[in-house]
């Protein structure tokens, strides 16, 4: 029997990298771009979801742009927060499981120990704002539910830290990094994998599988030190060595605030579905191979 799985945000970091990797094999999956299907139109979600009558939705769709999310709150709340409140109330109607991808970015950041699935939701920014809202909206509207929160995700498609970095050490002789910023680099292609097991589990009648879940590479590290292994595992296909300074996040005014401390527990994923965190210089030396190749 064929699964049919509903993949929106298709064209985004998380979305590509689900479309790359193997999914079970009773899984097709029906992905949409914005351009094929917005899911803050709710006419255009109702129509597809009606047609389509998937057996299970996941939401990678969202505006990610951290900075531009401070200067488009409307369009951030729109995109983070309608989105995802009209696509679980289309989920309540027809009784469809929803996995919706959030970020550590509902947090503050003041923690000094990992941040809990439970704990306190207080975001400093308005990315991370939109982001709660859209969190709050899914679990108002909807009980078959996951959020997967998830940590500076990095990856061989679309714009992200990894291939901005790359472009950098191509065009510049210097580049300043922030080492008061900690958090948890984590490969897409990680992501996708988590995504696809909760997913068939779910299908497969997972009833405790439900709720809010982190998942993040490991170990912790700064933006400085990701960088230096960034430029450690691109060194072998450029003979460019820009020189790598310490900063400060006062030192780049004008941009949105960070959480300085963004470190989450990823216990209960392992717990209920056995998912465990993987180092993120593993994801890291893949991603740069898959680009390379």
């Amino acid at each position: 029997m064929t699964r049919r799985v509903m993949l929106l945000g298709a064209s985004g970091q998380i979305g590509q990298a689900l479309r790359a990797q193997p999914a079970p094999k009773d899984w097709y999956i029906h992905a949409y771009s914005r351009a094929e299907c917005d899911i803050t139109d709710h006419l255009a979600v109702k129509n597809v979801i009606q047609k389509l009558q998937p057996e299970l939705i996941i939401n990678a769709a969202a505006m990610t742009a951290v900075d531009v999310c401070e200067k488009e709150l409307d369009n951030a709340r729109k995109v983070n927060f309608d989105g995802p409140a009209n696509l679980a109330a289309q989920c309540s109607v027809s009784d469809i499981p929803l996995i919706h991808i959030s970020t550590d970015y509902v947090f503050d950041g003041k923690a000094t120990t990992p941040y809990t699935v439970d704990a306190p939701m207080s975001p400093v920014n308005a990315y991370g704002e939109s982001k709660m809202l859209g969190e709050e909206a899914v679990r108002h509207e909807l009980a078959w539910h996951v959020i997967l929160r998830i940590s500076s995700v990095f990856g061989a498609f679309g714009n992200n830290l990894l291939t901005r970095t790359m472009k950098s050490i191509d065009e510049r002789d210097e580049l300043k990094c922030v080492t008061d910023q900690t958090a948890c680099p984590t490969a897409a292609q990680d992501v996708a994998e988590a995504i696809v097991t909760m997913g068939d589990a779910i299908l497969r009648g997972k009833v405790n599988g439900f709720g809010t879940f982190h998942l993040a590479g490991t170990p912790p590290c700064n933006r400085l030190e990701f960088v230096q292994a960034i430029m450690e595992a691109y060194a072998p296909f450029t003979k460019k060595r820009p020189q790598i300074l310490p900063a400060l996040t006062s030192d780049f005014p004008g941009l949105a605030e960070r959480p300085a401390y963004a470190v989450l527990d990823c216990t209960k994923i392992a717990n209920v579905y056995g998912i465990q965190q993987r180092p993120w210089r593993d994801g890291l030396k893949e991603a740069m191979q898959e680009l390379m190749r």
